[in-house]
């Protein structure tokens, strides 16, 4: 194998699983309605089954990344992909709806251990230039039609094998990649990183964790409510002691001076806001279509659609 194929076969196997972490976070999304009839989720409570996996694999990012530059990418990519694997497996298999939302949960741990370790060895490989260009085109194009394609495939594999194959379909993939990795990545670390700032990664992922549980249980409890003023306190505060944590750290997750640079923030605000109106779209639209339009339900006996949802009722029409 010549040294240009190898390097070609490592970026296609860097970019499918860049593909897949990011096709999970959508891929469950036309299944919710689903699995929240089989396992019985709570109204307030079924949107965890998406957040779970993005505020972990979000708010552990950075702390994964450290791990891979500390401890081998090549070997942090593995672990990773073992953990999104087994967790994969065991969602696919849950029973209730805690053991899905904590296996979604370990699934998103996982995939903050593989992407930045991808990332990194994809930086390893191609030197700098017009190859690590294309190749970085390459991995962001794959990750940004993972995104798309997830409603798509999501879809599918509910229609066609239940809402467990959205989950099923990472162990066949993942156990691929880990199969293919001694071969065609190298072992690489960064001998200058130093230090993992837990405590930056704890404090973030919590306090983001904790914000959306407020946000989501605020219709129930009342946005006025002790519950949702106190743990909407609670979880600033736990952001603020993440800025606090980084500014003293010596070796930050997020050194607080990139702040400064004005593209970088407005670049930051505009992609907040875009994700904001953008994720909870997909979740309302599914339940629009199958509930009120009844999309799913065409076929009798059809797995996707577990809910028997009535039919909306006839017009009234007035006696003239």
């Amino acid at each position: 194998m010549t040294h240009a194929s190898r390097r070609g076969l490592a970026l296609a196997l860097l970019a499918a699983t860049q593909f897949v972490l990011v096709l999970d976070a959508s891929i469950v999304g036309v299944a919710m309605p689903s699995i929240g009839a089989e396992l019985h989720f709570a109204p307030d409570d079924l949107s965890w089954v998406a957040n779970a996996y993005t505020l972990t694999f979000g708010g552990l990012l950075l702390l994964g990344g450290r791990t891979a530059d500390l401890a081998g990418r090549r070997r942090m990519f593995v672990i990773g992909m073992t953990l999104f694997a087994a967790a994969s497996l065991a969602g696919g298999l849950a029973a209730d709806a805690g053991t899905l939302v904590a296996a979604r949960a370990a699934q998103g741990v996982g995939a903050a251990l593989v992407s930045p370790a991808a990332l990194s060895l994809i930086m390893t490989i191609f030197a700098p230039g017009p190859d690590r260009n294309r190749a970085m085109g390459v991995f962001g194009a794959v990750a940004g039609a993972g995104g798309a394609a997830g409603s798509i495939l999501g879809g599918m594999l509910t229609e066609w094998f239940g809402w467990q194959a959205t989950l099923y379909v990472n162990v066949p993939l993942a156990l691929s990649a880990i199969a293919l990795a001694p071969r065609l990545l190298p072992e690489a670390s960064d001998r200058t990183a130093r230090g993992f700032d837990l405590p930056g990664a704890l404090t973030a992922t919590g306090g983001l964790a904790l914000l959306v549980y407020t946000v989501v249980g605020a219709d129930g409890a009342g946005w006025t409510s002790p519950r949702t003023l106190g743990q909407g306190a609670l979880a600033l505060a736990l952001i603020g002691l993440f800025f606090l944590v980084e500014a003293r750290s010596a070796h930050p997750l997020v050194p607080l001076r990139i702040f400064r640079q004005r593209v970088l923030r407005g670049s930051n605000a505009v992609a907040l806001l875009t994700l904001t109106a953008m994720a909870p779209l997909f979740f309302y639209l599914t339940f629009y279509m199958q509930r009120v339009l009844g999309f799913g339900r065409s076929r009798p006996g059809s797995r996707s659609c577990l809910w028997r949802w009535p039919s909306p009722p006839p017009p009234v029409r007035r006696a003239r």
